[in-house]
């Protein structure tokens, strides 16, 4: 019984330099043999992609990299706000910022996908990112998360759209639990899509420091296609208004990787930085300070 509880602390945690709790994924896969086998695939895959990269494309797996973890702050803030949404009667945004919980959780991850294209993953459709990601994570005979992401994405975008697109007069899921209960596992599922997107963050490190990279300096002859890159992960545009919008705070690292080069970070090591960027710039727009902090204390949990 002892080995059963203390074994899971020693799964993918030992294959790291930098500190991190992979507890759940080590769980899912039941052995260190299983972790050791999970680890020895995916490695590979990630320093056949870095040897030889241009600085040009280490610099965008580094946007890719702070992307994951800006999805998992997302998703996580998603969650917390359909519970507050739920806790005033409004089923309709509570569906809604499931769902997009459940959606950003599976994105963090798939934007660390070896396979997955810059312009494929910004380009993504729904259904896509639910097929990929179950493919990838939640099948075969080691799994890595034991949920069916397809089911759980098809039953919240099936509230979602009921609730956004025919808002009943009354609510008529009392007669269908399992469809009423897709969300009670949103939180888990999230949790555990943070942990998983952190530990190919480190796959991805690690192989980079196999292949002696650490970061990268732009060079002036790629720095119009790292900003246009950059904005086709962070901004989005306006075409009838003509305009690029762009958070201040993704701005403030996009001038800052141009300036000064960008480390290829591990979402844990990076985590700090982005506490530091989340819900800061007082505008009035901002959340409470209760749900920004939770929001926080939650991702920095999963890590």
């Amino acid at each position: 019984m002892a080995s059963i509880v203390t074994w899971p602390n020693n799964g993918f945690e030992s294959y790291f330099e930098y500190v991190s709790s992979f507890v759940h994924l080590n769980i899912n896969l039941g052995s260190p043999e299983a972790c050791k086998r999970y680890h020895d695939s995916w490695l590979p895959r990630y320093r056949h992609l870095l040897e030889g990269a241009s600085a040009l494309e280490v610099a965008i797996w580094c946007v890719r990299c702070r992307q994951a973890l800006k999805l998992s702050f997302s998703a996580t803030y998603f969650a917390l706000s359909a519970n507050d949404a739920r806790d005033i009667k409004c089923s309709a945004s509570a569906y809604y910022l499931d769902y997009y919980a459940m959606l950003h959780a599976m994105w963090a991850v798939l934007f660390l996908h070896p396979n997955e294209s810059l312009e494929a993953l910004t380009d993504i459709t729904h259904s896509k990112i639910a097929n990929v990601f179950d493919s990838c994570f939640c099948k075969g005979a080691e799994p890595v998360l034991r949920y069916d992401a397809i089911t759980l994405a098809e039953d919240m975008r099936f509230l979602r759209e009921y609730y956004s697109y025919r808002m009943p007069l009354n609510s008529p899921l009392t007669t269908h639990p399992k469809l009423a209960g897709a969300r009670v596992n949103l939180g888990g599922f999230v949790k555990q899509c943070i942990q998983l997107a952190n530990l190919h963050s480190h796959l991805i490190r690690k192989a980079a420091e196999r292949v002696e990279i650490t970061g990268t300096k732009i060079p002036d002859a790629d720095c119009g296609a790292f900003r246009d890159a950059f904005f086709r992960i962070n901004g989005k545009e306006h075409s009838s208004r003509k305009l690029r919008l762009l958070d201040p705070a993704d701005q403030e690292t996009l001038d800052e990787y141009i300036s000064q080069g960008c480390d290829l970070l591990p979402l844990s090591l990076e985590y700090e930085h982005m506490y530091d960027n989340f819900m800061t710039y007082a505008d009035g727009t901002q959340p409470e300070e209760a749900v920004i902090q939770m929001t926080r204390q939650l991702v920095g949990n999963a890590f």
